[in-house]
């Protein structure tokens, strides 16, 4: 039985109708943002994906940019500091158009950092950093810049076991400093290569006198790395490195009781957990410097 025109126009309508919803439905799960992990401990690094119209992300009072790569898709870090408070809590994802945010799930999990007193002679203790010092350093973990040059996963900047690991709260001779460690101790030996964890560009290679002969690099879109005690240095401010480059050689320069590596990796200016990055395997006993 032939069908009034009318059915046919209906059944065309329909099936433009399920096609645009489908297409619709297509196009909003194409403007999904995502975080990886969805859960995380304190010190840890939130990675952030999102579509191109999205161009920062916050959590909490901590806002991170989030900046436009090869495939198109926005990506950007938000540091979990040790002195965040654990629970749920929503990330917000912005836009730079009209369109609506994104609101995400994360969970800050409950995280026990060890205690670990360190014995420090007199003249040692009595270091300080000077204000010039000071300054250089909160310029250095202020500065975002915008070209990403590193990859996951970093490389460990020496093949040393690692001696203390990061956020463990500091006692000096017996006395609560209220500080924890806001890096990785390695096992290095006096004169040993240190090699940069990704490419990037030397912010400062200087004697600094608490941190010793240091380096610090700038790898792009909120990621840095910091190399403390070293004997000899080997590189200049402005040089651009790749990874594995020597950036200097292992010492006991500054506030340090023997040779070692003290590096650190900031995120947005915020110190984080170098053991998410890159597997480190830590010392079968106690160190004897730090």
């Amino acid at each position: 039985m032939r069908l009034p025109p009318i059915f046919g126009i209906m059944r065309t309508l329909g099936a433009l109708l399920s096609l645009a919803a489908c297409g619709s439905m297509d196009h909003a799960l194409a403007q999904d943002c995502t975080v990886s992990p969805a859960q995380v401990k304190l010190g840890e690094t939130l990675r952030i994906t999102c579509p191109a119209q999205f161009i920062k992300a916050r959590l909490n009072d901590r806002e991170s940019q989030l900046f436009l790569q090869s495939d198109e898709q926005r990506f950007g870090l938000l540091a979990i500091s040790v002195k965040d408070h654990p629970g749920t809590f929503e990330l917000t994802a912005l836009r730079g158009d009209d369109g609506l945010p994104q609101t995400l799930r994360v969970v800050i999990r409950k995280t026990i950092f060890p205690a670990q007193n360190v014995k420090l002679s007199p003249e040692i203790e009595a270091l300080h950093s000077t204000p010039e010092e000071m300054a250089l350093l909160k310029t250095f973990k202020e500065n975002v810049s915008t070209r990403r040059s590193w990859q996951d996963p970093l490389a460990p900047p020496v093949s040393g076991c690692m001696t203390s690991p990061f956020g463990v709260q500091r006692l000096h001779n017996g006395k609560p400093t209220g500080e924890y460690h806001g890096g990785v101790d390695q096992r290095t030996p006096e004169g040993e290569p240190i090699r940069a964890v990704a490419a990037g560009v030397i912010t400062f290679a200087q004697k600094f006198n608490v941190l010793g002969n240091a380096v610090g690099i700038d790898h792009g879109q909120g990621l840095e790395s910091m190399y403390l005690h070293m004997s000899r240095l080997e590189v200049q401010p402005g040089a651009t490195v790749q990874r594995g480059d020597v950036l200097g050689y292992a010492g006991s320069t500054g506030r340090s009781t023997g040779p070692h590596l003290h590096w650190v990796i900031y995120v947005n200016g915020i110190n984080v957990n170098a053991a998410q990055w890159m597997r480190l395997e830590p010392c079968p006993h106690d160190p004897k410097s730090h």
